[in-house]
């Protein structure tokens, strides 16, 4: 990928982190072009106006954390509008459970989640990375980031095509001004919103195993267990408060490693990338053996490869050129 411009490759990353790896489209569905047009590359799209932003503002880490939850929002109350629907096909055992004034509170949370991680942080930062000697640049002209801009904006009529649920006016409202406030907060903060501190020195294992424990625990319990037993869900409250408190410990730690994102190089980097889709990898060979093959172990296999020649050349790199720890 690295003979590409970094501004297209991370307009395949997106879609690759999102759709792809991820499981939510099977290869065959992935590759076919009008597909992969309505309903993968607007994560691109996603992806290069967070990080354009971000470097264009000269913002921080936690800049693209905000602006990675306004692109979750956008696309699953906006776009695909299903925080609202509750017969939405993907809630499965889900359905009907934390449907309260016309949203799904878990599924939005856990989706919210899904976005900020794997379809921005993860697509972002593994291109950063790669090319990390053009990490400070931008990588698309103004004209490309307007269609970037209008790509976004156009996939919201298109899914309207295919999924015509209406959502409350009320809440689409609300949705587009959390939206606005988010990218606003975003432009408004410091570069540095916490103060820089030592990191810890951590090995990027620990980054990997608490990333691969926080996804893995949030999917198990929100789509997992309830799909093996339906009993087993608790009241939706307190599967709400614990999937906040685990995203925000999980957060705590890495930032306290990190030095707030001021002490860490990018083993450490990719250490969270390739935890954070450690538990989809598992699944898309889990999902070939117990059905029809889909494609989707070879993508496992694939990635793989891929993380593991990346952290080769991430591991020489910061051996012949050292970085803070």
């Amino acid at each position: 990928m690295k003979h590409l411009p970094p501004g297209i490759a991370l307009l395949l990353l997106g879609p690759l982190f999102g759709e792809l790896i991820s499981g939510h489209q099977t290869l065959f569905q992935f590759i076919n072009p009008l597909n992969f047009i309505l309903s993968a590359l607007p994560y691109g799209c996603g992806a290069v106006l967070c990080r354009e932003l971000v470097v264009r503002w000269g913002k921080g880490w936690f800049a693209l954390v905000l602006l990675g939850i306004a692109f979750g929002i956008y696309e699953e109350a906006i776009v695909a509008r299903s925080f609202w629907d509750p017969e939405w096909a993907e809630l499965g055992a889900l359905r009907d459970y934390s449907y309260w004034q016309g949203v799904t509170w878990i599924y939005a949370e856990v989706l919210i989640h899904f976005h900020l991680t794997i379809s921005i942080l993860c697509s972002v930062v593994l291109a950063e990375i790669i090319y990390a000697d053009r990490r400070n640049e931008t990588w698309v002209s103004n004209r490309g980031l307007i269609a970037c801009g209008v790509g976004l904006l156009l996939w919201m009529p298109a899914l309207m095509l295919i999924n015509p649920y209406m959502p409350p006016l009320g809440g689409f409202v609300l949705s587009w001004l959390a939206i606005a406030g988010l990218v606003y907060a975003a432009w408004r903060l410091p570069n540095q919103v916490f103060p820089q501190r030592d990191g810890k020195s951590v090995h990027p294992f620990w980054y990997a195993l608490i990333a691969a424990v926080n996804m893995t625990l949030v999917f198990v319990s929100v789509f997992v267990l309830p799909e093996l037993n339906p009993a087993w869900l608790p009241a939706w409250p307190a599967v709400f408060v614990f999937v906040a408190l685990l995203d925000a410990l999980t957060f705590w730690i890495i930032m306290r490693w990190s030095g707030n994102a001021t002490a860490w190089d990018d083993r450490h980097k990719l250490a969270l990338v390739i935890g954070l889709t450690a538990f989809f990898i598992l699944m898309d060979f889990l999902k070939d053996l117990e059905s029809d093959f889909t494609g989707l172990s070879i993508v496992a296999l694939i990635t793989i490869w891929g993380f593991y020649k990346t952290w080769l050349h991430v591991k020489h790199r910061a051996g012949t050129c050292p970085q803070p720890l």
